[in-house]
């Protein structure tokens, strides 16, 4: 995409094909060096192309297009074309066999255009020219034949790289390795590689959570000089830091976190005012005073991104020394806090908000449960924290208060139910199921929706540089499929509308009620477009927000401690710079890519995690319902949420034919369909903790019966197996890194 202006002048000026010399006198304005660097910049992205003739063009005048090449493990391959901003997605192109150009899955390619059509009406391409390495690292088993040796990839995505002996460190055949690519193949040589780190003995659980972090670039361990400077942070406030803070210390302020949380990042008041209003404060650790531009745990934090979270572990973003030391909110001490404090009334409506540097000392280490049970009327835990019941109390009727207007405004409350995974001391899982969200929950989520709306209004009626949480508006197509499917359900949408969230929060009240259509808002949040972090203010459509931001958890999120930066620039009248707006865009952009980074991670482990479980019932039976459709099989989910695979070959006593469009499976003969939604009864076939792999059979006597009563085709496309990604989607408040569990309202809006 263009980042100058020279560059989209460029673009215009080419949709017609010039020669050198035509464009230097179109643009008579542009000196000869800074018009060369940019075509340059545009030929190597894919933008534009040279032909045989020396024109210049952009790609699409000659047919061609850039995108992301995704293998599938098989001879055919995919693209996804880039969309410019506010375009709809096309539909991916396919690739057949030998037209792959020797990309490798997640390159960026450019493709040439064909008008054939493969047979499911796939428009075709062929890999031009590989753009962009994907580059990250690949890990798989090294094997030995003869005296060569060779990593078999753990995706069948990837082929076998070949690894010269010099290169293989302290691995041996039979290790998981994570592999570098020194050379990509070609028509004389293989791929080559070379052994970056020996992950564990292949074929085991550890190591192959080893495998799926290092290829994610998530690394446990910290750079000696990162842990040298939080090793060397006071593990006590110095009081020469108190100096023009405002100082909260006197006011009934405490946190409200998961009974096994280790790091308190945010704590909550609520005073009564003069007036009658509310003064809301939201509290939240000044982790920019102890972590500055520029400093070893800066860049490492910017290099990190995000904390990760798999069961019984965190990969923190920041060493425990600041996230459990000296930035944690802990009870009965000083801690530098940056303040929300935002005067409302009690219907929830927004007055004036100020933001100041201060200090607190919480009264009480609250946790989820307490207060749900102080909330249910615990006469024991009432009586034992008598000097916040009050408080919290008030904080429940103000947070339903504020949920119900930002219902009214038109934001989606997709709570869709979380998978939980319990493990014991040794990390070995015990138990899944669904996690709980009571009144504390939702009351800390929705205090910290507020602070984070209230600064970005701060910051962007200012027009002052920043990282902003934005979500545009649903692709057309995919609102297009989700409505055929939610006809049946009795629900009409209007694809053409999606500024009208109404109507899908018609479909999200109905379905709370409704077991059978318990599928509708995950498909609807497989329609909405991904949440991302930005340098200009473009709304959150899944909150209704028009200002929104990351604010509440500078721990754990590198977004949020750039946002507490600039909003104390902001505060302190110091003039902003381009190195400031620089760093809100690459901010924004590194954040964006480690979330989704976290997000592969979490959602492959916790495959692993609830396939070990599964292993122990191997040979029983459950009661499932299909989640999705595709040509090898059918997805069934079971009750506790864990997820596996029906292989089409299993589904005897019939030919079953896949309709892509429609997304079902049906029997030619007996018309017995499978589509989301259905029920089936199931015998646990396998479970593997290496793989994540999941496999069920149809129990005796359990296919569907004869269905053809749907009007209307459904979406072609199915929820993903597991919940952080879909939380992701439209997401949440985001609490800070807390070590062995994952914050049980950690939604990332």
């Amino acid at each position: 995409m263009p980042q100058t202006e020279l560059e989209s002048r460029l673009l215009t000026l080419l949709a017609q094909p010039m020669r050198i010399d035509e464009i230097g006198r179109a643009l008579p304005d542009a000196p000869k060096h800074e018009l060369k660097d940019a075509l340059g910049r545009l030929l190597a992205d894919g933008q534009v192309m040279k032909n045989k003739k020396n024109r210049f063009a952009v790609s699409a005048h000659y047919g061609c297009a850039t995108g992301t090449y995704q293998a599938t493990g098989r001879a055919f391959s995919f693209v996804t074309p880039d969309v410019p901003a506010g375009a709809a997605k096309p539909e991916d192109l396919f690739i057949p066999p030998g037209a792959d150009g020797g990309a490798w899955h997640g390159d960026r390619v450019l493709v040439k255009l064909s008008e054939r059509k493969n047979s499911r009406g796939r428009r075709e391409a062929a890999v031009v020219r590989v753009l962009q390495r994907a580059g990250r690292e690949i890990t798989g088993a090294l094997v030995q034949r003869g005296k060569a040796y060779f990593v078999q990839p753990a995706s069948k995505k990837y082929p076998e790289i070949s690894i010269d002996r010099h290169n293989l460190g302290d691995a041996q055949p039979g290790d998981r390795v994570s592999v570098s690519i020194s050379h990509y193949g070609d028509d004389k040589l293989l791929p080559q590689g070379v052994v970056e780190a020996d992950l564990g003995e292949d074929g085991t659980m550890e190591a192959a959570i080893a495998g799926i972090l290092h290829e994610n670039g998530v690394y446990d361990v910290f750079p000696d000089e990162v842990l040298a400077e939080a090793d060397g942070m006071p593990q006590q406030v110095d009081p020469a830091a108190l100096s023009g803070r405002l100082d909260l210390r006197d006011k009934l302020i405490f946190t409200i976190d998961g009974d096994d949380a280790k790091d308190f990042d945010d704590a909550v008041s609520l005073e009564v005012l003069d007036n009658g209003h509310l003064l809301l404060g939201v509290h939240i650790a000044d982790v920019s005073h102890y972590v500055t531009p520029g400093a070893p745990l800066d860049l490492e934090a910017f290099r990190r991104g995000t904390s990760v979270y798999y069961p019984g572990h965190v990969v923190p973003m920041l060493p425990f020394a600041l996230s459990h030391g000296i930035c944690s909110l802990n009870p009965d001490v000083d801690r530098l806090t940056f303040s929300a404090l935002m005067e409302v009334d009690g219907d929830g409506r927004r007055y004036k908000a100020r933001f100041a540097k201060s200090v607190i000392r919480s009264c009480a280490r609250m946790t989820y449960n307490k207060v749900n049970q102080i909330l249910a009327g615990d006469n024991g835990l009432r009586g034992e924290y008598d000097f916040l019941v009050e408080t919290a109390e008030r904080m429940n009727r103000l947070a339903h208060a504020m949920y119900k207007r930002r219902i009214e405004r038109g934001a989606l409350e997709l709570d869709i139910p979380e998978t939980e995974i319990i493990v014991d001391a040794k990390g070995k899982p015990t138990d899944i199921g669904w996690r709980a969200r009571g009144e504390s929950e939702h009351l800390i989520e929705e205090f910290m929706l507020a602070a984070n709306e209230a600064v970005a209004e701060y910051m962007c009626k200012r027009q002052l540089p920043t990282v902003y949480r934005v979500h545009e508006n649903p692709d057309p197509e995919k609102l297009r499929l989700f409505a055929a499917f939610a006809r049946p359900f009795g629900y009409r949408i209007d694809p053409s509308r999606p500024e009208d969230t109404f109507q899908f929060q018609t479909v999200l009240r109905g379905a709370k009620g409704d077991p059978k259509q318990r599928i509708l808002p995950a498909l609807l949040l497989r329609s909405l477009a991904r949440a991302r972090y930005a340098d200009e203010c473009i709304g959150h459509y899944g909150l209704k927000a028009k200002f929104y931001l990351h604010f509440t958890s500078p721990i754990r999120r590198y977004p949020d401690l750039v946002a507490h930066r600039m909003l104390q620039k902001a505060l302190t009248g110091e003039e902003f710079t381009a190195g400031d707006e620089n760093t809100c865009e690459e901010a924004a952009s590194q954040s964006t890519t480690r979330e989704q980074a976290a997000d592969e991670c979490e959602r492959g482990i916790d495959k692993l995690y609830i396939a070990a479980y599964m292993k122990r019932f191997l040979g029983q039976e459950f009661d499932a319902e299909v989640s999705g459709v595709q040509p090898f099989g059918v997805f069934v989910a079971l009750e506790n949420g864990c997820e596996g695979l029906i292989r089409i070959e299993l589904l005897a006593g019939d030919r079953y034919e896949y309709d892509e469009q429609r997304m079902t499976m049906t029997g030619r003969r007996s018309g017995k369909r499978f589509t989301i939604g259905t029920p089936i009864r199931v015998k646990l076939l396998a479970a593997s903790e290496v793989t994540g792999q999941i496999d069920f059979a149809p129990a005796d006597g359990s296919l569907p019966v004869a269905d053809v009563t749907d009007d209307a085709p459904p979406p072609a496309f199915a929820p993903a197996p597991g919940n952080r990604a879909q939380r992701r989607r439209s997401g949440g408040k985001g609490r800070g890194g807390r070590k062995g569990k994952k914050p049980p309202t950690r939604k990332r809006r």
